[in-house]
């Protein structure tokens, strides 16, 4: 069954016109998104604060009645007019450095982030860039517009408020090129890290095992290019491997934890894979962290090396042990037909998904028959929001709100359930706030009856090899449990495993 597509080929509805000049398009009124006061405690039982309400041309109603071809147009005014910004939960900064977003050394084609081609007849046309405004979610200072308007500069540069920090080896890849630690060969220089190599040998070495000088050495190594320049390292000094001298000289968690930053990026999403496949009982969460919302560069890193490593098909295997609706939507991913993250978002486009994809939920067909939600719906849903980056899943949700007055997160919790649920919140808020998405998904692992320790070490090591974003994860956990993020693991572990996810998360 085919969908009844968004009618008109432009803004707002029939017809297609730009706005009125009055508002530039993509910009809220003044003092859009200013603190309203200190957040709520919890701000919301998900983490995610609720929609408000923002009294839009036909609140809460379905798709039809809002693209009702014969109804009135929305009332004029600027893209966004009337959205109310919920109170900043936080006054954390945007990452610096994203392992999973693509670098523009200019500004991108088409205007820019989410703006129109440029105006034929000069400056100051629709699609202008306007002056800078507040940040739509005040995490950093505001350095550019909110969201859904044109950046004033390269693309990318709302994560940039401070001077990088650059680490050895430490990259940002430009279109089609893999993340670090992604890259094969991987980068490295055993020529710096020879002390780091001796140390690891000596703590090893003879009867006993040193774990305190293990933890010191290997939380110190906090790039991909220093993991792979102390494992050669360690195989030319003395022609053993280190990954194998750890896990002979270390046991249950702990090994687990310091195995997962030995064998770096690359190689600890793929055992994590296979982990998860075939031992007993599939973690799908683990298969949520590795494969969804991944560049295209990065999945086809991880797809070659698990065939490499194991001599396997990684698409072969998630059929065998997946069966139905949640089967089909991780082939879909593993088809890798994401946009890259140096794609500039296309506003129009993310309000046609964001109708597409309420007809869906709502169970309307192209003939307007309402229908069971499952089979075809479902798949118009996943794989509409699973083959857009980042940046242009924020501009669906951002729509989707200002469009019917509730939030694509919320909806989805409605009509989803299990793990294709947890699927497409992680990529929906992925795509709105990924520090706090990371930090309740750390939560997740923690909460309830026992530890699950699996998740636990793999989304800390995966969050540390982008150091910003982790400080932006640990401040995004403190404002919305009320706790620091270390004081929550110390009291679910303990021994040598404690003391090392303690030394990753300084």
């Amino acid at each position: 069954m085919s969908y009844q597509q968004y009618p008109g080929g432009g803004y707002g509805g029939p017809g297609g016109q730009p706005p009125p000049p009055q508002g530039q398009y993509g910009y809220p009124p003044q003092n859009y998104g200013q603190p309203q006061g200190p957040p709520p405690v919890p701000p919301h039982p998900s983490g995610f604060q609720p929609a408000q309400s923002q009294g839009y041309y036909q609140p809460g109603g379905s798709a039809n009645t809002y693209f009702d071809p014969n109804s009135a147009p929305p009332p004029p005014g600027a893209y966004g007019q009337g959205y109310a910004a919920p109170p900043p939960p936080s006054n954390y900064g945007q990452p610096a450095y994203s392992n999973n977003r693509a670098s523009f050394q200019q500004p991108p084609p088409n205007g820019g982030y989410g703006g129109y081609p440029p105006n034929p007849q000069g400056p100051g046309g629709y699609g202008g860039p306007p002056p800078p405004q507040q940040q739509y979610n005040n995490y950093g200072p505001p350095q550019n517009g909110p969201y859904g308007g044109p950046p004033q500069g390269a693309y990318n540069q709302q994560y940039q408020h401070h001077p990088q920090q650059q680490f050895p080896g430490q990259f940002q890849p430009a279109y089609g090129v893999p993340s670090p630690g992604y890259e094969e060969p991987p980068r490295c220089n055993p020529l710096e890290y020879g002390k780091q190599a001796d140390d690891l040998r000596k703590a090893m070495k003879g009867f006993g095992t040193d774990e305190a000088e293990l933890i010191r050495v290997l939380a110190g190594l906090q790039t991909p290019f220093a993991v792979h320049s102390t494992q050669l390292a360690f195989s030319q000094r003395y022609g053993r491997e280190l990954l194998t001298d750890v896990r002979k000289e270390t046991s249950g968690n702990f090994r687990e934890a310091l195995l997962s930053v030995a064998r770096g990026p690359l190689m600890e999403e793929v055992h994590a894979l296979h982990d998860a496949i075939h031992r007993p009982g599939t973690t799908e969460s683990v298969l949520t962290d590795v494969l969804l919302c991944r560049s295209p560069p990065d999945l086809d890193a991880i797809k070659k090396a698990y065939r490499r490593t194991f001599s396997r098909d990684l698409e072969a295997d998630v059929r065998g042990d997946l069966s139905l609706k949640t089967e089909s939507m991780f082939v879909f991913a593993l088809g890798n037909k994401r946009a890259d993250e140096s794609a500039p978002v296309d506003i129009a486009q993310a309000e046609k998904d964001a109708y597409n994809i309420q007809m869906a939920m709502e169970n309307h067909g192209q003939s307007g028959i309402t229908g069971v939600f499952s089979g075809t719906h479902q798949e118009t849903v996943y794989s509409t929001i699973l083959s857009r980056n980042d940046a242009q899943i924020g501009a669906i949700a951002h729509s989707y709100e200002r469009m019917y007055n509730r939030r694509l997160d919320v909806m989805i919790e409605k009509k989803f359930s299990g793990h294709m649920q947890e699927a497409l919140l992680y990529a929906v808020r992925g795509g709105t706030d990924k520090a706090l998405r990371d930090a309740i998904l750390l939560e997740d692992s923690m909460k309830g009856l026992g530890t699950r320790d699996t998740l636990l070490i793999h989304r800390i090591v995966k969050a540390r090899w982008n150091r910003a974003h982790f400080e932006n994860v640990k401040r995004a956990y403190r404002d919305t449990y009320r706790r620091t993020l270390e004081d929550r693991i110390h009291g679910e572990t303990s021994g040598d495993y404690r003391r090392f996810l303690t030394q990753l998360l300084l």
